[in-house]
């Protein structure tokens, strides 16, 4: 199979995880929010930010995540990134296609790869936690009609639920079918 296409269709699938991800919890939140609120504090804009702002926090966090791989991997004598001599770049599409497809049967094993992919994919959903928190109470938020105690409650569990917990579904289990 030749490597170009392996690794555009791992960041296809990738990203496209995140928008549906993102679509389908953001809405469903933003529509128990304005349950609970109403219609009139929680406007089909403000929805529509939380989906675009989601995204971009996301995105955001995978820039940051890659970008402090990098200079951790310029920066230490011990390269984060270089294992028995495989380039940076091998690696870290390596690392995206365990963050795809986790083999958590590895968990107990000396598995390097697998140990430092799974603690990035934590690192991604710490820092997209903090990014998505960010912009859902400065863009979403800040300007909504809401007292300051329910504008945190929002953005909490706005911040909570979107978090991108599905890069940690195992989707080897599903070649098993």
């Amino acid at each position: 199979m030749n490597i170009t296409f392996m690794v555009v269709t791992v960041f296809l699938f990738f990203f496209g995880l995140i928008f549906l991800g993102k679509l389908i919890i953001s809405g469903y939140v933003t529509y128990l929010l304005s349950v609970k609120f109403g219609d009139e504090y929680i406007t089909s804009q403000m929805k529509r930010d939380t989906y675009i702002f989601g995204i971009v926090a996301d995105l955001a966090a995978i820039g940051i995540v890659s970008l402090v791989l990098i200079i951790l991997s310029n920066t230490t004598n011990i390269s984060v990134i270089e294992i028995d001599g495989i380039t940076f770049l091998q690696y870290y599409f390596c690392l995206f296609i365990y963050a795809i497809y986790p083999e958590y049967s590895y968990l107990g094993d000396d598995n390097q790869a697998f140990a430092e992919s799974f603690y990035i994919i934590l690192a991604l959903i710490a820092v997209s936690l903090i990014a998505s928190c960010i912009m859902y109470y400065f863009f979403v938020f800040r300007k909504s009609e809401l007292s300051k105690p329910k504008k945190f409650y929002s953005v909490f569990i706005l911040t909570i639920t979107t978090a991108p917990y599905y890069f940690l579904i195992s989707f080897a289990s599903f070649g098993n079918l």
